[in-house]
């Protein structure tokens, strides 16, 4: 699918004017097929000599929606904000995301209606794009399923079917409007649901029905001379047209006669001749692949390409410069019926194409210079980039001096793990082995170096059994439905998956029939990462094309050691040390997988924390990922396997994914939580009009403001006037200059002045709640069956490798005993892993604060666990890495200590942690790096805006002009000012000079050090 929205005339088909959705070529595969990373997926709607479209599917990578002049195309308005919404998803988790656009857009009451898939409609102020209302749909296990199709009725009424509108889940089927998580017997559903702010109709078989004049046809009952399932109707100028699943398109009029018949003959491409299945042979020999995704750059004569979309194992992508060449061959493959799935051609410039990394098992070049292609750098990095790791080969038939040439430029250009031969007629360029830093994986942890934040789209496409696999524990890697046989290796995931059996037995709880189910194995499947491609079997490699390089050996397997990561971060604000700790709202999993670099999880979304940036919770928005953790970083792509089977949450995308490492200037954006104590600033961003906070990797941590993305560190800022007015553009949209485009392609316009605190604050405590939870390993001499006791005033739950032992949430119903107990076996000699959570709550009926952790065994007494029993996660004898947090819920910002025993009586005051000084005293003078980003939003020429600025009451610009100094609008440019001193504000001053008022894009602030002030 394109990017593209197209306007034909409609008596000769001849193109009007077209407009691309999003402003980028980049490209991905899409169930198979090279598409548009935002394409448009959604059908149009027309009113008033106005036309709306949607472009992009996946919110994190953004959502475009357009109001376009019908007759010329002009751009009325655009939103493309929604993609970047900090809202509640399903469970009422909030979390990056926003609407999808699949399905039919539509006029209601003078408000536009963007469908979202599986996720209720959005609604849009037609006049201006401004979002109204929106709402995922959800309640009580999903009893509100969501679809793409939702339409006005004759009394203007919004509609939806029952028959689209359901889900399978564990517990049964749901239908939206059934009052429980199952369907009861003789349940009549309502006329009418509320979702959010919005009332649907209720009517089965609506989407199959639609009514012409006085008449109603509906599809299931067939039509008289249509043979196949009908897939649609429509009615037009008194004609009615049917298309069948098939494929036939039926058009019926008014008077009968003879219709006219338009068959589409196949004409095979021939049996090919002999130097044509040569060259094919050759070719494969050459490369020594003969199967997957295969490039023709440059078409030639279309006889290689076209032996090449004939062949069952080959997916074919041909790109030429030339439209006619390529029209010709499209029309060529079509009558031998081979367009389409397998193969696609486009008229395209190959250098600017936007293809997406380690896609090409095979590169040919038919005519290198009717392509437009030169055997330079450029090129060869490109077709490199694009070649899939352990083997991908380039091909290419040229001289033997032209070799020589190909390869001197190889060895100037150093690429990774390339190899080059010369085999027969061809030049093969290959890219052996692993991608420097990746790792295949075998379980936790699995330090892939290559896998860093931020992450965009590589593939998505349903290639994997959509099995729902529950938890049962604190690790992401316990309970039913884990794959009995998970690897990644060389480029392949192999599995194999239990699927649950019948239905939920009576008489048994939900809770018990997720621990009971009798469970059956599949058998074993092979999946390529970087492409989504089911394979027959584990890939058969190359001798010379599937070892990895020497130098990457140790990198790219397990069992080298990593790296230390610590415990603790160094906080980015205010440099001081404190736990490691991320947002993780709403998700199954419970905890995140730790994988040593990066951390995954759902939280809400599928979601990421990357420990080398300390990120923030990044949402990888528009899916959910499964009750257990199923995000995997792995061969250097972060692999996400669909296995969320029976979930009927509103998520807009179900299917399965992988991403892989982005430029640092794409747009991408986090929730990183607070402060856990007071702090000085050291280094900080302000982005003004964000959606959301953004770590660089040079350190500094750009918070939104005003806040609207989730909880971040509080810098207290007043902007005057208070009526001083955010703008936001997608980042894809600006066009270089001097800065990271996510900073300057918003801002604050309309301001006169910003006072900006130098302390950063942590959430104030509203009552002496507080919790506590311990980390590590847990080790015995001897194997053999311990029990485990906690005696606690409050909430609290003890897990050994991921089985929970203790838990006094069991005991909700009535009075916790005074004393928990559990039994568990653990061998001798081994560590096992260690997770204890404890809760006070303000009021308790103690109110006394304290928790005890012992155990006792056949060969020990009953004792407290002793020092010597425990180590740290990172491997430190003789304590627990505790962390200690200021509210009953044991998330968010904390404070970090090693404990050598779980065994506390703080009675009624806090943990001596939580009652350390926050405030670093008083606040003196100090001087700052003060950098400010601007970037002009409008087509303004220079001296349309222009103004001054003053910091610390000091001019430092004077009637400056950000398009004259940017070279243009949507450019960034950046003024840095160093020895601005600061006691406890940072003030800014904007003089504006003309009629345009001032505006400031982001402010960054650094602590200067003494050795840089000398």
């Amino acid at each position: 699918m394109t990017a593209f929205f197209y306007c034909l005339a409609a008596e000769t088909g001849t193109l009007q004017w077209k407009i691309r959705g999003a402003p980028s070529a980049r490209k991905v595969l899409g169930n198979g097929r090279l598409i548009s990373v935002w394409p448009v997926r959604g059908g149009p709607v027309v009113e008033a000599g106005r036309v709306y479209f949607g472009a992009g599917v996946w919110p994190f990578e953004g959502i475009f929606i357009h109001a376009l002049e019908g007759r010329s195309g002009r751009t009325l308005w655009l939103n493309d904000r929604l993609g970047s919404l900090y809202l509640a998803h399903p469970h009422s988790a909030m979390s990056f995301g926003g609407p999808s656009p699949q399905g039919y857009l539509l006029m209601h009451r003078h408000r536009l209606v963007v469908p979202g898939s599986r996720s209720f409609p959005a609604f849009l102020e037609p006049s201006t794009g401004e979002l109204l209302d929106f709402e995922f749909g959800h309640g009580g296990h999903g009893s509100r399923p969501g679809s793409w199709f939702v339409v006005t009725g004759a009394d203007g009424a919004l509609a939806v079917d029952p028959n689209l509108n359901n889900e399978t889940h564990d517990v049964g089927q749901q239908t939206i409007g059934q009052r429980a998580a199952k369907p009861e017997p003789g349940e009549v559903l309502p006329e009418q649901v509320t979702v959010g702010k919005e009332t649907y109709r209720l009517e089965a078989g609506l989407r199959g029905t639609i009514q012409a004049g006085q008449r109603r046809f509906q599809f299931q009952d067939g039509f008289p001379g249509v043979d196949g399932p009908i897939h649609t109707m429509l009615a037009a100028r008194g004609r009615l047209f049917v298309v069948t699943r098939g494929g036939a398109i039926y058009c019926f009029g008014s008077q009968p006669g003879e219709p006219k018949r338009y068959p589409l003959p196949i004409q095979p491409l021939g049996t090919p001749a002999d130097a044509d299945e040569s060259a094919l042979r050759s070719l494969q020999q050459a490369s020594r692949q003969s199967e997957g995704y295969a490039l023709v750059w440059g078409l030639g004569d279309g006889r290689l390409a076209g032996e090449l979309a004939a062949h069952p194992r080959w997916r074919v992508v041909v790109v030429d410069r030339e439209l006619e060449k390529i029209a010709a061959f499209r029309r060529r493959l079509d009558a031998a019926g081979l367009y389409g799935e397998s193969v696609s051609a486009h008229a395209a410039e190959v250098l600017g194409f936007g293809w997406p990394p380690y896609l090409a098992n095979l590169i040919v070049c038919e005519n290198p210079v009717a392509a437009g292609l030169a055997l330079d750098d450029q090129f060869l990095s490109l077709a490199f980039e694009t070649l899939r790791p352990y083997g991908g080969a380039l091909c290419l038939k040229i001289s033997p001096a032209e070799h020589e040439t190909l390869a001197g430029r190889l060895k100037q250009l150093a690429l990774p793990n390339a190899q080059w031969r010369r085999e027969g007629a061809y030049s093969v360029v290959v890219r052996a082995g692993a991608l420097p830093g990746a790792a295949d994986y075998s379980g936790q942890p699995n330090f892939d170096a290559r896998v860093r934040g931020p992450l965009g789209l590589l593939w998505f496409g349903d290639t994997f059994h959509h099995h729902k696999l529950f938890y049962r524990g604190i690790t992401p890697e316990s309970g039913r439905g884990l794959p009995p046989f998970l690897k990644v290796k060389d480029g392949v995931m192999t599995y194999l998956v239990p699927e649950p059996v019948g239905v939920s037995p009576l008489k048994l709880s939900y809770a018990a029939y997720l621990q009971q189910v009798n469970t059956q194995k599949f058998s074993e499947a092979f999946t390529d990462v970087y492409t989504g491609r089911v394979l027959s079997g584990p890939p058969v490699m190359a001798k010379d094309g599937g070892a990895p390089s020497a130098d990457d050996t140790a990198a790219a397997r397990p069992g080298a050691p990593p790296p230390p990561v610590p415990l603790t971060r160094r906080n980015p604000i205010t440099g001081a040390e404190e736990a490691r700790e991320y947002l993780k709202t709403y998700g199954c999993d419970l905890t995140g997988a730790d994988y040593g670099y990066l951390i995954t999880m759902r939280s809400g979304t599928a979601a990421f924390y990357d420990k080398r940036l300390e990120s923030g919770t990044v949402n990888i928005s528009g899916m959910r990922s499964g009750c257990r953790n199923t995000i995997i970083p792995a061969n250097g792509v972060l692999n996400l396997p669909s296995w969320t089977g029976n979930c009927s949450c509103n998520y807009p995308v179900y299917t399965s994914l992988a991403l892989v490492p982005m430029p640092e200037s794409f747009e991408q954006w986090s929730a990183w939580g607070g402060l856990a104590a007071d702090g000085l600033i050291q280094r900080v961003g302000l982005n003004f009009g964000a959606p959301g906070d953004r770590i660089t990797a040079e350190g500094t941590l750009w918070l939104d403001w005003p806040a609207v993305g989730g909880p971040s560190p509080e810098v207290r800022v007043q902007a005057s006037p208070t009526n001083a007015q955010t703008f936001y553009r997608h980042a894809l949209w600006m066009q270089g200059g001097d800065g990271w485009p996510w900073v300057y392609a918003s801002g604050l316009s309309g301001v006169r002045s910003l006072r900006i605190e130098t302390m950063a604050r942590a959430p104030a405590a509203s009552d002496a709640a507080f919790s506590a939870r311990w980390t590590g390993f847990l080790q015995t001499d001897r194997g053999e069956t311990n029990t485990f006791y906690a005696r606690s005033d409050g909430a609290v739950r003890l897990w050994v490798d991921g089985f929970p032992v203790l838990d006094s949430d069991r005991h909700k119903a009535g009075a916790a005993p005074p004393e928990l107990t559990g039994r568990l076996f653990l061998e001798g000699g081994r560590p096992h892993t260690v997770h204890a959570e404890y809760s006070h709550r303000a009021g308790a009926p103690t109110n006394l604060a304290g928790v005890t952790l012992s155990w006792s065994s056949p060969s020990r007494p009953k004792t407290v666990i002793p020092a010597e029993a425990f180590s740290t996660p990172d491997g430190r004898r003789g304590a627990l890495a505790g962390v200690y947090f200021a509210h009953p819920r044991p998330a968010g910002p904390g404070v970090a200590q090693l404990d050598p025993q779980i065994n506390f009586q703080w009675g009624a005051q806090r943990p001596a942690a939580l009652r350390k000084e926050t405030s670093p005293g008083a606040v003196t003078e100090r001087p700052y790096t003060v950098r400010l980003v601007f970037a002009e939003p409008e087509p303004l020429r220079p001296g349309e805006r222009v103004f001054g600025v003053k910091l610390q009451d000091r001019p430092v610009l004077t009637r400056f002009d950000i398009v004259k100094e940017a070279g243009g609008s949507r450019r960034g440019v950046v003024r840095e000012f160093r020895g601005i001193r600061a006691a406890d504000a940072l003030v800014i001053e904007f003089l504006p000079s003309g009629a345009k008022p001032a505006l400031i894009c982001g402010v960054e602030l650094i602590a200067e050090t003494a050795a840089q002030q000398r």
